[in-house]
């Protein structure tokens, strides 16, 4: 039995209990502004009266909380699945919207800046890979549930946005240093610009130990060294059009816990994107992209034969939006093109080069009924050569009978295209060998939701509740096609999921710098199959039935700030769908804590504790610990 800690409850009653200071008056009117959204329509608007359910990281509270990883970032969000788990090929973390976790999540489109990080591989995220910094973010978009009519095939499940900043007007810089017992890193930033344009270059180190063996004796192949950069340049000859540069990398070197030898991997991943937008006055905007990025692994052991894979990915996209009738409608459309593929020797025996190709055109169109009554609807067309021809679309009808509330109806019908492996794989790992199956079709979810929003107190008060059901047909496992030897695996999608949920989100600000938060999450899922496939993956029980967190933030005197957020899940199942084995989680509690000082105007000491009410916690499917960690560093912003 978990007991609550007096001290958490006395922290949070006293995060809650001042006056704002009369110097935070314009900090605070800027917080009771609804933030602005761009990745629930493809256009700003606010993030209460979007079409889908949706959320908001700003880089203030990034900051103010100290989020040292995207997965620290994500893990105490409503509706969301974050754990500390490890797959065959060195992916440090899953991320899934309303459950079907495991360690690739086909089904959750993610994006820097619009453009895809998804790997087409086994899908999923290798985020501790991303070439993205933390310093560098200046918000995350999260919709929860489809917008595949907006974001191609595999978004069914949601849709991640990183937005990262822009170069600033003025020169600027800044220095960070920090280190605790499991982990150090450092990073550094300079930027400069004019009303024309600007230019900013980021660079991080990050270095971790090892975590704690299965065994608890000495520590696990789990090591960490990462380092990143990144460049951003913006350029506006006029008023009316802003050309953008970004580009960057990413490079690790990470052991690859649960075998029996040192398994070392290596992760590589660069990109480059141009944009260009113009204002077109009553014809609205225009925007173009182009992008390309690649991914190289290399394994020098899995399981005694070494793995290498590049993966490559070329984007192309333009798009029109337009308000019109007054104002009271606004479209999107546009159209964009893939090339993605994979090369590799070992994983496509007797067939290295394998490529997908997807075109796609889109609309979505938003129109005010009324005062009070606005209807969304969104469709797309999508031609791909693992899926073929498949439509995606979705329907939102939203009503405010006050001016601070919204009720929200939507349903959505959208697709998640086959990983290439899937379809085309061919590997023998030990006496097992793996194959696609190229007749798979995509599998297809619908969902229907139910939404409440509330914006009270002038803005202070946030409340959200959404309530919603899911169905996936023809939904991908594994099953033994022979007895061998060797034996094989194959794939196949004769199988139908579905999951109900509910997600309540509460937010209070006393001040622009105190307020306290509360989220709850309860998620079913139901598998027609069950733990069936090859790898015993069993959907039903790898997902909490019920997650809560809460916390909250303050500006203290003398210049000290203090955050604190628990968390709490239910018992659930870490399930690995490449390494074969499952492992039951208890229910438990998470306890993050941070205090900072700062003694002058952009300086920061700080020290942070994380998962503080344990020793260690095992949430991945091989038995890799995630340790009780301190930190502690500074940081300082300045100009150049």
């Amino acid at each position: 039995m978990h007991k609550f800690p007096l001290w958490v409850g006395v922290v949070l009653a006293a995060l809650s209990v001042s006056a704002a200071d009369a110097a935070e008056d314009d900090a605070f009117e800027f917080f009771r502004e609804e933030a602005k959204v761009y990745t629930a329509s493809r256009r700003e608007e606010s993030a209460w009266r979007a079409p889908v359910a949706v959320d908001v990281v700003t880089a203030e509270e990034i900051r103010a909380y100290g989020y040292a990883s995207l997965a620290d970032l994500l893990r105490f969000r409503a509706g969301l699945d974050v754990y500390d788990a490890r797959s065959a090929d060195g992916s440090r973390a899953i991320v899934s919207a309303r459950g079907f976790t495991r360690d690739f999540v086909a089904e959750m489109q993610v994006l820097i800046d619009g453009r895809s990080v998804y790997s087409p591989f086994l899908g999923g995220v290798y985020w501790a890979s991303l070439p993205v910094q933390m310093q560098d973010i200046e918000r995350v978009e999260i919709v929860r549930g489809p917008n595949a009519a907006l974001y191609g095939s595999n978004a069914a499940l949601g849709v991640i946005n990183i937005i990262t900043r822009k170069p600033g007007r003025r020169p600027a810089g800044s220095l960070s240093a920090s280190g605790g017992n499991r982990s150090a890193a450092a990073s550094e930033a300079a930027e400069a610009g004019s009303p024309r344009g600007g230019l900013r270059v980021s660079h991080s180190y990050e270095e971790a130990t090892g975590n704690p063996a299965p065994n608890g004796v000495g520590n696990a192949n789990d090591f960490l060294h990462s380092n990143k950069l990144n460049l951003r340049a913006s350029l506006s000859p006029d008023e009316a059009t802003e050309l953008e540069f970004l580009g960057g990398g990413s490079w690790q070197t990470l052991g690859v816990p649960g075998y029996a030898v040192d398994t070392r991997s290596s992760h590589a991943h660069d990109f480059l994107q141009l944009r260009a937008a113009r204002d077109l006055d009553s014809a609205g905007s225009i925007e173009a992209v182009i992008s390309r990025s690649e991914f190289r692994l290399s394994e020098d052991r899995f399981l005694s034969r070494p793995v290498d894979m590049r993966v490559y990915q070329y984007d192309a996209e333009a798009l029109h939006r337009l308000e019109w009738a007054g104002g009271r409608a606004s479209s999107v459309a546009g159209g964009s093109w893939r090339l993605s593929g994979i090369y590799s020797d070992q994983l496509f025996t007797g067939r290295p080069a394998q490529q997908n190709r997807v075109v796609r055109g889109f609309v979505h169109q938003s129109l005010h009924l009324t005062d009070r009554l606005t209807a969304a609807a969104g469709f797309s067309l999508e031609d791909s050569r693992v899926g073929g021809l498949q439509p995606a679309w979705q329907a939102a009808a939203l009503f405010s009978p006050r001016e601070d509330q919204t009720f929200r109806l939507s349903y959505a019908r959208a697709p998640t295209m086959p990983p290439l492996f899937n379809k085309y794989g061919d590997f023998l790992l030990g006496a097992t060998r793996f194959v696609g199956n190229e007749d798979l079709p995509p599998q297809h979810l619908s969902s229907w939701e139910a939404g409440w929003t509330c914006r009270a107190l002038d803005g202070a008060l946030k409340s959200d509740v959404t309530l919603y059901y899911l169905e996936i047909r023809d939904r991908i496992f594994s099953y033994v096609q022979s007895a061998g030897p060797p034996r094989v695996t194959a794939y196949d999608n004769r199988n139908r999921a579905s999951a109900r949920g509910v997600e309540l989100s509460e937010e209070y600000a006393f001040s622009a710098g105190r307020a306290v938060f509360a989220n709850y999450t309860f998620e079913r899922i139901q598998d027609d199959k069950g733990p069936t496939d090859t790898f015993a993956t069993d959907l039903r029980r790898g997902t909490p039935s019920h997650k809560l967190n809460v916390g909250g933030r303050a500006l203290l005197a003398r210049g000290f700030a203090g955050t604190v957020v628990l968390g709490y899940k239910d018992a659930y199942d870490a399930n690995s769908s490449n390494r074969g084995t499952r492992r039951p989680v208890p229910r438990s509690f998470r306890l993050d804590s941070r205090v900072s000082w700062t003694p002058r105007p952009g300086w920061e000491l700080f020290l942070a504790g994380m998962d503080l009410l344990q020793p260690y916690r095992v949430e991945s499917a091989d038995g890799t610990a995630s340790p009780r960690r301190f930190e502690g560093g500074v940081s300082a912003r300045f100009g150049l």
